[in-house]
């Protein structure tokens, strides 16, 4: 066979460019698709300058394209070239370690340069806990999110990312989803432009399930200085462009964006408590809240907390943990519940809504993103467990699904007071008028107060504000689509 990638004994440049007569232009055009032969037509009609000129023009354009093309193959290259040099200095470090190189113990620390504080009585007066989203993101902390592949943790915590970002920007991190689809997730979400920043992790190592457990990037490494970096670069907006200062990153997952040592992997509680002492430092140092996102195990487990992958220190060292897991009494639903804290137990149900369409199928189900659309809290480690175990455990043959979930008083008058809300027949909506469509129902004021504290929490969700009219009356309007944006 004829080899057509050499003429003359020079490589083919598929970037040349021939200048032709008018006679073969005339030709080109007669057998030329519909759509090229306007152009040979053109082209064969030019007078003998014109023709230089077109010819020249067109012979510049080539050698730009030429260019533009060697610079990227030399880009991809030289990177291809450094990760190979990554790769081999992790490896010298990792057979330095193997042979004792690093077991030595550090010199002791001077007494003087240690920082002791008293506890006095007055620290009580200041001492408070906030929140950047209550119930689920504490500031100055640690937060765990565990649970199986298509759980939608990940679309969880992308959601109160969204969520926040009025007040608060969040630098999400990942080796697990493409960097275009944080995005657009994010902004299809809700979340307003340039308040999330996206720090792209190309993983290198998988273990035998196939999830990632090393990446090219490591928190000890490159933690800190990417969150330095967000933070400069909002300092630097202009102030017109109104975006919050950074309060939220995201580590998806922790297990893959760490390089661990040898003796201290993901599985053991020396190494991932480590890991978990030097995020709450970072999350202290910085006033940020960092969302670990990581896999669970497979089967049930007596105790939640031994539900997550690897070393329980994944839930226990955290000051809050979290376990999703899939509903499996209906489709796109799941439950959260709190696997470890030190605050508060709750639990609740939550459902996917598509938000952009990735691809198309006339005969199936469209690959889609999502967001989070959160339903009531149960608060109470007793009715938290109950709703984990009624949404993951599979029937015996022949009893199917008893779906027992029970609406509370509140969350009949959240529902009947949104549903009038969006009736549109009146612009404000009174507690009296709610209570007037449900004359079976007692109201009293703390349900009336779990009532408004969900409408703020999820107003994103049920789109009502609550505001004040004469006499102090609490009055219930619908958020209009311009209003949130």
């Amino acid at each position: 066979m004829a080899d057509n990638s050499k003429a003359d004994g020079k490589a083919l440049d598929w970037f040349a460019v021939r200048e032709t007569t008018p006679e073969e232009d005339r030709f080109l055009a007669s057998i030329a698709p519909e759509h090229l032969r306007a152009e040979h037509e053109e082209r064969a009609a030019m007078d003998p300058q014109t023709r230089k000129t077109e010819f020249e023009a067109r012979k510049a354009e080539a050698e730009r394209d030429r260019m533009a093309e060697a610079k990227k193959l030399q880009e991809e290259f030289t990177k291809g070239e450094e990760l190979k040099l990554k790769q081999e200095e992790e490896r010298t470090r990792r057979e330095g370690m193997k042979q004792g190189a690093q077991t030595r113990l550090p010199p002791q620390a001077d007494p003087n340069s240690i920082e002791l504080e008293f506890a006095m009585s007055s620290d009580t007066a200041k001492i408070t806990l906030r929140y950047l989203l209550d119930p689920y993101l504490p500031e100055r902390c640690v937060v765990g999110f565990y649970g199986r592949g298509s759980s939608a943790k990940s679309s969880f915590v992308a959601s109160m990312a969204a969520h926040i970002s009025g007040f608060a920007s969040t630098l999400w991190i990942s080796c697990e989803e493409l960097t275009d689809w944080i995005k657009v997730r994010h902004t299809k979400a809700g979340g307003g432009d340039g308040t999330l920043q996206v720090v792209k992790a190309v993983a290198v190592k998988q273990d035998h399930q196939g999830r990632t457990v090393g990446s090219t990037f490591n928190v000890y490494e490159h933690l800190e200085p990417a969150i330095i970096a967000a933070a400069v670069r909002i300092e630097n907006l202009p102030a017109h462009a109104g975006v919050q200062s950074l309060r939220l990153v995201v580590l998806d997952t922790a297990v893959g964006l760490t390089t661990w040592e040898r003796q201290a992997g993901p599985n053991s509680d020396e190494g991932v408590k480590k890991l978990m002492a030097y995020l709450q430092g970072i999350a202290e140092r910085h006033n940020l809240t960092i969302a670990v996102i990581g896999h669970a195990n497979k089967g049930k487990h007596e105790y939640l907390a031994d539900s997550v992958m690897g070393a329980t220190a994944w839930v226990n060292s955290p000051r809050l943990s979290f376990l999703h897991a899939q509903d499996l009494r209906e489709e796109n639903e799941y439950v959260a519940v709190v696997a470890k804290t030190n605050l508060v137990w709750f639990g609740l149900s939550y459902k996917t809504a598509p938000v952009h369409v990735l691809y198309e199928r006339k005969d199936g189900p469209d690959t889609v993103l999502v967001k989070v659309e959160p339903g009531a809290v149960v608060w109470g480690r007793r009715a938290m467990e109950e709703l984990w175990q009624e949404a993951t455990t599979v029937p015996k043959e022949g009893e199917g699904f008893e779906d027992r979930r029970k609406l509370t008083v509140a969350d009949i008058v959240r529902n009947k007071l949104v549903e009038m809300v969006h009736a549109g027949s009146e612009p404000f909506i009174t507690r009296e008028q709610v209570e007037c469509q449900l004359p079976d129902v007692k109201v009293n004021r703390a349900q009336w107060a779990k009532v408004d504290m969900d409408l703020r929490q999820f107003e994103f969700v049920h789109k009502v504000e609550l505001t004040t009219g004469a006499k102090n009356l609490t009055l219930y309007r619908p958020i209009k689509a311009e209003e949130t944006n």
